[in-house]
C-alpha cells in the first residue's frame, strides 16, 4: 500500500489541483482569509495574477507651458518641487536627449524601484487647456555607480492625450496596458516627462498609477 502514497507516483499520475480545469488562464492557486481566529479555515481559489506581487506608484504633475519638447520634473531644491515641470529637455524624442545622473536623481516626481517588475498598467487622467495633443511619456533611467556620463532615459511607454474642448476642467482618462518597455530592475528610476505636439504654451495636469508586478 506504501507504494501508492501520492509521495511515490510518477508526475503522469499525479492529479492537477482543484478547481484547475475550469481556471481561467493567468491565474494561481491561493487561499481565501478565511474567518476563524486560527487564520487556516480559508478555501482554495484562483486568482489572477494581476493581483499577486503587485505595486502601485503614483504620479502627478503639471506644466504651466507645454512646448514640442519634452520637460520633467523640478529639481527637489525647487520650492514647486516635485510636481512642476518646467526643465527643457531638448528634443521630442527621449532617445535623442540625455541628462545628467544628478538631474535624474533629484527630479522630485522619480521614484527608485525596489525589485525586477514589469509594468503592466498606466491609470489615471490628464488635462490640457487646449485641442493640441498631449504626449505622456513614462521613462526610466538606470543609474551607474561608477560613471558620471549622462544618461540616455528609455521609454516605458508613451500615451498621447487629446482634450476634446481644450478645457481643464474636462478629464481625459488614461488606461493603458499595451507597455512598450514593460521591464523594469531593482534600483531603476521612473519618472514623468510631458510634452505638446504642437508649441502653443497651454497648461497641463496629469495624475496617473502606475501597477507593476512581479510575474
Amino acid at each position: 500500500m506504501a507504494a501508492n502514497e501520492h509521495k511515490n507516483l510518477s508526475d503522469a499520475n499525479r492529479h492537477n489541483p482543484l478547481g484547475f480545469e475550469i481556471a481561467t488562464n493567468e491565474t494561481v492557486l491561493s487561499k481565501s482569509i478565511g474567518s476563524g481566529s486560527t487564520d487556516t479555515d480559508g478555501t482554495l481559489s484562483w486568482q489572477s495574477k494581476a493581483v499577486m506581487g503587485v505595486s502601485q506608484y503614483k504620479m502627478q504633475g503639471y506644466c504651466v507651458s507645454g512646448t514640442a519638447n519634452y520637460k520633467y520634473g523640478e529639481d527637489l531644491q525647487d520650492t514647486k518641487s516635485p510636481y512642476e515641470m518646467t526643465d527643457d529637455y531638448g528634443t521630442s524624442v527621449v532617445a535623442d536627449g540625455s541628462l545628467n545622473p544628478s538631474n535624474i536623481f533629484r527630479i522630485g516626481q522619480g521614484i527608485v524601484v525596489p525589485e525586477a517588475s514589469k509594468v503592466v498598467l498606466i491609470k489615471g487622467h490628464l488635462s490640457c487647456n487646449s485641442t493640441n495633443a498631449v504626449t505622456l511619456a513614462i521613462c526610466k533611467g538606470i543609474p551607474n555607480p561608477s560613471s558620471t556620463s549622462a544618461i540616455v532615459p528609455t521609454v516605458i511607454d508613451e500615451i498621447i492625450v487629446t482634450s476634446s474642448d481644450g478645457s481643464n476642467q474636462t478629464l481625459m482618462a488614461i488606461a493603458e496596458t499595451t507597455i512598450t518597455g514593460a521591464d523594469i530592475l531593482a534600483g531603476d528610476i521612473i519618472f514623468p516627462m510631458i510634452r505638446q505636439n504642437a508649441s502653443t504654451g497651454s497648461t497641463i495636469y496629469f495624475n496617473v498609477t502606475i501597477q507593476t508586478t512581479t510575474f
